[in-house]
């Protein structure tokens, strides 16, 4: 039976995973304070934490939310990154690791699907969520945008019409 202090920290570790769609991996083995430091600034600004989680603890959490094959990611020193949007916890793990030379990726769980460190590499050179939105919204945009052009022309040249007309006929009345 495990104590109590194993239960909560259990617990708050599935429930972490839980809350966050998206978790990567890395090795941080060579770390300094500064670096751990600075990687919790970077994942903050997307609005994503990082933390180190007990490799047991966490295949142990993984493994009862239907993850399955994280044992071999989890091995020796491993930081979690976790947020809601993959593409921003990927970038920011690949970021890191290409600026300092350390902090290599893992492989990671994404909606609760396991991908490989090629995955999360690949992931990281899309766009984030919010710059696809406005590309969506630009999209759609644009031929609305098209429509309201042609109508303002239509409406332009009938003023420019009625203009000509009452100038005409002020001239024909003088």
């Amino acid at each position: 039976m495990p104590s109590l202090l194993n239960q909560l920290i259990h617990r708050e570790t599935k429930k972490a995973f839980e809350d966050n769609s998206s978790t990567v991996f890395v090795n941080y083995n060579t770390f300094t304070q500064d670096d751990s430091v600075a990687y919790r600034a970077m994942a903050k600004e997307v609005g994503a934490s990082a933390r180190v989680i007990k490799n047991s603890v966490a295949a142990i959490a993984l493994k009862d939310m239907g993850v399955e094959g994280t044992e071999a990611m989890l091995a020796g020193p491993v930081l979690a990154v976790m947020g809601e949007d993959p593409v921003s916890v990927a970038k920011v793990a690949a970021d890191f690791a290409k600026k300092h030379k350390k902090g290599d990726i893992l492989g990671g769980v994404v909606d609760l699907k396991l991908v490989g460190a090629d995955e999360v590499n690949a992931l990281s050179k899309l766009p984030s969520k919010d710059v696809l939105v406005g590309m969506f919204v630009n999209v759609v945009a644009s031929p609305l945008r098209g429509l309201v052009t042609v109508l303002n022309g239509n409406i332009r040249g009938l003023a420019q019409v009625m203009a000509a007309i009452k100038d005409k006929k002020e001239q024909e009345a003088a």
